[in-house]
């Protein structure tokens, strides 16, 4: 079998508790909540297309965060 690799933009919307925009922005960008999946976890989702009848395995996924994409999204809250 031979394994191949791709890059997959994934977005997230993450809601941080901070004092200030700026302490916000570096947890994100700095957060391991935002991790890659582990070698556990990566199994049990090929275990899982296994029996759904999918025939490839996931072997690795790296998450990165590009500290430029990170925007604000405006909500509305209620008073």
């Amino acid at each position: 079998m031979q394994e191949y690799e791709f890059a997959v933009p994934i977005v997230a919307v993450v809601r941080v508790r901070a004092e200030n925009e700026s302490q916000a922005r570096e947890a994100v960008a700095s957060s391991s909540a935002i991790a890659s999946p582990s070698t556990d976890e990566i199994n049990l989702a090929n275990q899982a297309g296994f029996v759904m009848g999918k025939e490839a395995a996931i072997v690795a996924v790296d998450f990165s965060v590009d500290v430029d994409s990170v925007r604000l999204i405006d909500i509305e809250r209620e008073p």
